[in-house]
C-alpha cells in the first residue's frame, strides 16, 4: 500500500512534481483525502473502493479531533490557543462551520462517472452495523473469500471492540470517540440538525444512494 503525500499524476513525471499512480502496479494507492487526487487518472483501470461517512457525523467528529490533536507544526502555545478557540466555539457551532465539500467531491464525480456502477463503496455505517456487508465488500476486491479472513477479524468485530487492547486504548483515550453512526442526532439540537441536513444534502443524497438500500434511511 503507498499513502499518497503528493499529488498523483495520471502519467510519468518528474518525481518532485507527484507521484505516478500506476495502474500496472501491484499496489494499493490510498487516497485519504482530495488533497492529492487528480481527476485526470483514469479510474477504468483500476479496481476501485470509495469509503464515506456521514457528513453530519464527520463534523461532530473533527470537534473532538480538534480538540485532542494538534498540528504537530504548532508550538505548544500556538496549540493550546487553536484547543480554546475549538472549545469556546462550541461543538454545534464548529460542526456548522465544517468545509468538507472538497472530500466528496471526488467520490461524488466517481459515483456519476461511468465506473460509478462498478465501484465498491464501503462506509462508516457498514463498518459499525453491517460488518459482514462490509467483509464481503473488502473481500470482492482484493480477490478473497470472506471465510479466508474471518478468524483474524474476530477482534475488528463492533461486539468485540471492548475486548480489543487496540481500541480501548482510542476509545478510552479519546474523548467522543464512538462506534455507532448517528453521533450527530445524539449531540446536536434540532435546529442544528436541520440546518447540517440541509447543507450537506447532495452529500447525503449520494450517501444514501451507494451505501446499502438497509442503510440509507441513515442519511434522511
Amino acid at each position: 500500500m503507498r499513502r499518497l503525500t503528493k499529488p498523483a499524476l495520471a502519467a510519468p513525471g518528474p518525481e518532485e512534481e507527484g507521484t505516478f499512480v500506476d495502474p500496472d502496479a501491484n499496489t494499493i494507492w490510498w487516497f485519504q483525502g482530495p488533497r492529492h487526487w487528480n481527476p485526470e487518472i483514469d479510474v477504468s483501470r483500476f479496481k476501485v473502493m470509495v469509503h464515506f461517512r456521514d457528513p453530519r457525523d464527520l463534523a461532530c467528529n473533527q470537534y473532538w479531533w480538534a480538540l485532542q490533536h494538534p498540528n504537530t507544526k504548532d508550538s505548544p502555545e500556538e496549540a493550546e490557543r487553536k484547543r480554546l478557540k475549538v472549545e469556546a466555539m462550541g461543538l454545534e457551532k464548529y460542526a456548522l462551520g465544517r468545509n468538507n465539500f472538497a472530500a466528496y467531491a471526488p467520490m461524488m464525480a466517481i459515483s456519476e462517472g461511468p465506473t460509478g456502477d462498478d465501484t465498491t463503496y464501503t462506509s462508516y455505517a457498514q463498518l459499525c452495523s453491517a460488518f459482514d456487508l462490509l467483509v464481503d465488500n473488502l473481500c470482492r476486491v482484493f480477490d478473497c473469500s470472506p471465510s479466508s479472513v474471518a478468524e483474524k477479524l474476530i477482534g475488528e468485530r463492533p461486539e468485540s471492540l471492548f475486548n480489543n487492547p487496540d481500541w480501548v486504548k482510542v476509545g478510552g483515550t479519546w474523548k467522543g470517540a464512538d462506534i455507532s453512526p448517528g453521533r450527530y442526532r445524539r449531540e446536536l439540537s434540532p435546529e442544528g440538525i436541520k440546518q447540517l441536513t440541509e447543507k450537506w444534502r447532495k452529500e447525503l443524497d449520494f450517501c444514501a444512494q451507494r451505501d446499502a438500500s438497509f442503510l440509507s434511511y441513515l442519511y434522511e
